[in-house]
């Protein structure tokens, strides 16, 4: 009986940590340190669901729940598989298209986490505990009126310069024979 009480209390405190992530995430651009401790966060609470299912199935309310994240689940896949394959993306790591680590504690990441969006640049500032997004831009740059590069493409980047305001980041394209410099906007 305390082991089931346990296992209760170890799932709501994963739920729980779960709702704070989002509501951090959503309100203030911030997520838990590191770009996978948020997925592995979710995987954990998955396995944990499945865990609780499986030990508490007599009971009425597991019942109840299990048929609530499968409707759930169903009905994310029902609008052409649009929140599901969000999810998925974010969830499995495989919505980061390219990052690049940058000296300072920052890094750039290309992420698409939707099947329609157009891919993003994030710049992320790391923390001890928590990881903000500084900036989120399209990831196409604009070198003259008729040249624009995808962000996405490049094989390193290298931090130029900071200041309070601006960052500018050198990205290398094609082995070093194309170069574009990109200055964005902090806030």
């Amino acid at each position: 009986m305390k082991n089931k009480k346990n296992q209760l209390i170890a799932y709501f405190f994963l739920t729980a940590l779960i709702v704070l992530n989002s509501c951090l995430y959503m309100g203030y651009k911030i997520s838990f340190a590191g770009y996978w401790s948020d997925r592995i966060l979710f995987l954990t609470w998955l396995l944990a669901t499945l865990l609780l299912v499986i030990n508490f199935w007599k009971k009425l309310w597991t019942k109840i729940y299990f048929w609530l994240l499968v409707a759930g689940f169903v009905l994310t896949v029902l609008p052409m598989g649009l929140p599901f394959f969000a999810i998925l993306l974010s969830t499995t790591g495989s919505g980061r298209l390219k990052h690049f680590d940058l000296k300072n504690n920052y890094r750039l990441q290309v992420v698409n986490y939707g099947v329609l969006g157009r891919p993003r640049l994030q710049l992320v500032a790391d923390g001890i505990l928590f990881d903000k997004i500084k900036l989120e831009t399209s990831d196409e740059i604009e070198l003259n009126d008729s040249t624009w590069f995808d962000i996405r493409k490049a094989e390193s980047a290298k931090l130029i310069k900071e200041t309070d305001t601006n960052i500018t980041v050198k990205y290398f394209f094609e082995k070093d024979s194309v170069q574009a410099v990109h200055q964005l906007k902090i806030e």
